[in-house]
């Protein structure tokens, strides 16, 4: 089994969350998949999970069961951000999303993956905020190279 600590890390923003949870082919859920297997370092926070989890129960409860299991198996949860962390993204975020940019930077992550990628833009050299869809295909080239 690969260690966590040597794959990339990935922050799951909690439309990621909820669109594996809902459809078991898209590439929200293949992501989860890959972390679930080890070889990608799945992370969350707090409010996701909690921003995950009421969504869910609320639109799409069938949901649910897969969601708790991905919670489980796929992800690990960091601890809430200072407001120090917090206080460091706001520029780089929507004011909705400061705390999940916060969170991203905080656990040292290598990508933020959303599926609103328009609400971040971090600066250069820092966490790369994605769709699931292109970290699929920057991971494909990356396999290629191998």
């Amino acid at each position: 089994m690969a260690d966590r600590q040597t794959q990339p890390r990935v922050f799951f923003d909690s439309s990621v969350l909820i669109a594996g949870s809902f459809s078991l082919r898209g590439a929200s859920h293949i992501l989860l998949q890959l972390s679930a297997l080890t070889l990608l370092d799945g992370r969350i926070s707090p409010d996701v999970r909690e921003e995950a989890e009421r969504n869910i129960s609320k639109k799409i409860p069938a949901a649910l069961p897969q969601l708790r299991i991905l919670l489980k198996e796929a992800v690990v949860e960091g601890a809430p951000i200072t407001e120090a962390q917090w206080r460091a993204a706001r520029p780089y975020a929507h004011e909705k999303d400061v705390a999940i940019l916060g969170a991203a930077l905080a656990q040292d992550c290598h990508y933020l993956v959303t599926l609103n990628a328009k609400d971040f833009w971090p600066p250069e050299g820092g966490v790369e905020v994605l769709r699931p869809a292109e970290l699929l295909y920057k991971l494909r080239l990356l396999l290629m190279t191998l």
